[in-house]
């Protein structure tokens, strides 16, 4: 009876379950093997919600497993094309695999790059003949491309076509094994028209102080500096041109204009990039060898970062080596595998059409149509800042200037930003300036009658005495010293050194509000000025910064100046470094007030306070130290310049210090550890 009930029970159940897996096998498929990342305005990699999953395979055609294949194209027919190295061969299919034709068997020898033009002519890149072997769409060879003539290729570099691209106009960019001069672009008459989109190479430092000391017989045993070269690219509908180079994981991927200008900065990637393809939107996807995938916007914000490498257990979403990508009319990503021999495909989730919708009506300059989408993707994704952008965007032009002032600063966006506190700005001017008027005439009247009432009958003496009785004090005095200093520094330092017109006392409270105005500069200037991220401080490394540097030129200056026979006592030199700074503290709240009411456009006002503060405390400085010292104004420069050398050899020194101590505490550290395993 009881075995009964449970077979009652248990094989209805099993068969629904069954049932459920035949006729919606999606609701239980597993969960990605990766998690998808995108990048915050800070430049953090930060979880999101997954873009992409992994659809199906394509691994074998026409009756071949793919053998090291080497590039896929998709044309603008939906027809998928696969460069299968190893088979020696072209092989064109449907997107969903299913073999449509073979290309070039007995003609090509190993096809690594391929491209098929508006034409359906395919170009197959074939680095085993030193050639790009053309075919009609019908699979015949139509024509070939060598070797381009003339010196501009230069004679002693070899053709060997890797990978290929071609425009609307017919050219070739072509980028060829050991040419590092660039990306060779040869005209549809087989000419060469130069190169393209070159890499540089910044000089190290030490090579280039070598090269400077070097003799010319020197120079041409150097190591010669040469510049990576590209190791995939694509073209886009407007025929720019795009680059992926291996080594760089900031600059690792360029979009070139016509003129052969970079368009992309920092865009983030890996050092094993290894190829490029552009969507519908001209987003750019870019996957790696290691079988990360990149998704950016045109501009080069990354949206999504998924995938990874396999490991062993074959899991659909990881690669064993990503050797190339393309995208498709309807989003889908299809990505080759190189070392497994087979072609992953994904398809775009719900969250990424969404995005994908919202992005799209951004870029043509919908952004009213934009908010609602935008909206919808940060419900899911409170951490796409991209969209806080877009929303900015949205609520500017709907003139909601607030709300867009919050989104472009939650974006990041410094520049929506300042337009819109602009349009905050005359706002708020256009309903109070009457009332600003007011107050100031109120205060001028006010100031006027207080002003008659004490000459009539003295009503401000007792504030008088009272000020009177307090700058008699010697701090306070001491510290009205700081007025006079701009006005004669070199009677103020005589009076500081000869006639102890300051103490240690009033410097030092001079040295902790230069430290709190530093702080208040740093952390809590407006938004646009800010030269930190929001909710970061470095208390500790600012008190080390600030304290230290002032510590050590009033050291090393001494110890310079006793050397060279200056007069300056250690507190003569403590008490008037205090004194100089008296420009910083009289203009830098002018400067941190100005950063909260002035936009981007008015920058050159900061820019301008902040130059003339350095220049008058650097005058201030070598006044200082002509005077103290009792020296010459070129002992004065000759002891200036000496103190700045001494600095910096106390810092080396330093850096060399706490690194062997950091290494003395982590063999102390590892010893204590292996005898407290072996005891245990």
């Amino acid at each position: 009876m009881k075995k009964r009930m449970i077979r009652s029970v248990f094989c209805p159940a099993l068969l629904t379950l069954l049932m459920l897996l035949f006729l919606c096998p999606a609701a239980f498929a597993s969960d990605a093997p990766y998690t998808t990342m995108t990048q915050d305005h800070r430049g953090r990699l930060v979880s999101s919600q997954d873009g992409y999953l992994p659809q199906n395979a394509i691994t074998k055609l026409g009756g071949k497993e793919l053998k090291k294949p080497g590039d896929i194209f998709i044309d603008g027919k939906n027809m998928l094309y696969i460069a299968d190295t190893g088979n020696a061969r072209v092989v064109r299919c449907t997107l969903e695999g299913e073999f449509l034709a073979s290309i070039g068997e007995g003609v090509l020898k190993g096809p690594t790059g391929i491209f098929v033009d508006e034409k359906g002519n395919l170009y197959a890149a074939d680095p085993r003949q030193g050639k790009i072997i053309v075919f009609s769409s019908d699979g015949k060879q139509i024509g070939e491309y060598g070797k381009p003539e003339g010196p501009l290729y230069g004679k002693k570099n070899k053709f060997v076509p890797k990978k290929l691209v071609v425009d609307a106009a017919g050219s070739l960019y072509v980028i060829a094994e050991g040419n590092t001069n660039g990306i060779a672009q040869i005209g549809e008459q087989k000419d060469f028209l130069g190169y393209f989109g070159a890499n540089s190479t910044p000089l190290p430092i030490r090579d280039a102080f070598r090269r400077l000391i070097s003799t010319k017989e020197q120079k041409q045993q150097l190591k010669r500096n040469v510049p990576p070269s590209p190791v995939n690219l694509a073209i886009d509908d407007r025929g720019l041109i795009y680059t992926v180079t291996q080594g760089s994981e900031a600059n690792g991927v360029k979009k070139f204009n016509m003129a052969g200008i970079n368009m992309l900065n920092n865009v983030l990637s890996d050092e094993n990039i290894a190829d490029v393809a552009v969507g519908s939107i001209e987003n750019i996807f870019v996957v790696s060898a290691t079988g990360y995938l990149y998704e950016y916007s045109r501009e080069g914000d990354l949206l999504f970062l998924f995938g990874g490498s396999d490991d062993g257990k074959n899991r659909s979403g990881l690669f064993v080596n990503a050797a190339a990508i393309d995208v498709d009319a309807s989003g889908h990503l299809y990505v080759l595998d190189q070392e497994a021999g087979k072609i992953q495909v994904f398809e775009q989730t719900e969250y990424a059409d969404t995005v994908h919708h919202a992005l799209r009506l951004y870029q043509e300059g919908h952004y009213v149509e934009s908010k609602e989408p935008w909206e919808e993707v940060l419900r899911q994704n409170s951490f796409f800042d991209y969209a806080y952008r877009g929303l900015g965007q949205a609520y500017y032009k709907l003139e909601d200037y607030d709300r867009s002032l919050s989104a472009f600063r939650l974006a990041g966006d410094k520049d929506g930003y300042s337009d819109s506190f602009w349009e905050v700005r005359n706002v708020f001017l256009k309903n109070h300036l009457f009332l600003i008027l007011i107050i100031f005439l109120v205060l001028y009247v006010f100031r006027k009658a207080l002003q008659k009432l004490d000459r009539k009958f003295g009503i401000l003496r007792p504030v008088r005495g009272f000020l009177s009785s307090a700058g008699d004090k010697r701090l306070v005095r001491e510290l009205r010293f700081v007025a006079y200093v701009p006005k004669n520094p070199a009677d103020a330092y005589y009076g500081i050194q000869r006639e102890s017109k300051v103490s240690i006392f009033s410097s030092t409270l001079l040295y902790l509000v230069f430290f709190i105005l530093y702080v208040a500069d740093k952390y809590f200037s407006g938004f646009l000025f800010k030269r930190v991220q929001e909710g970061r401080f470095e208390l500790g490394m600012d008190v080390a910064l600030v304290f230290g540097i002032f510590f050590l030129f009033i050291l090393c200056n001494y110890l310079v100046s006793s050397i060279r026979d200056g007069e300056g006592k250690l507190k003569d030199i403590y008490c008037s470094l205090a004194y100089a700074t008296m420009p910083y503290l009289v203009l830098k709240p002018v400067v941190i007030l100005l950063s909260h009411v002035l936009t981007q456009n008015e920058a050159f006002l900061i820019g301008l306070l902040n130059f003339i503060v350095v220049l008058a405390m650097a005058i201030l400085i070598v006044v200082m130290v002509r005077e103290i010292q009792n020296y010459s104004w070129r002992e004065t420069f000759q002891n200036i310049g000496l103190t700045l050398f001494t600095m910096f050899l106390f810092i080396v020194a330093g850096v060399i210090i706490f690194a062997l101590i950091h290494q003395v505490v982590d063999f102390v550290v590892s010893i204590w550890k292996e005898v407290s395993y072996r005891v245990s």
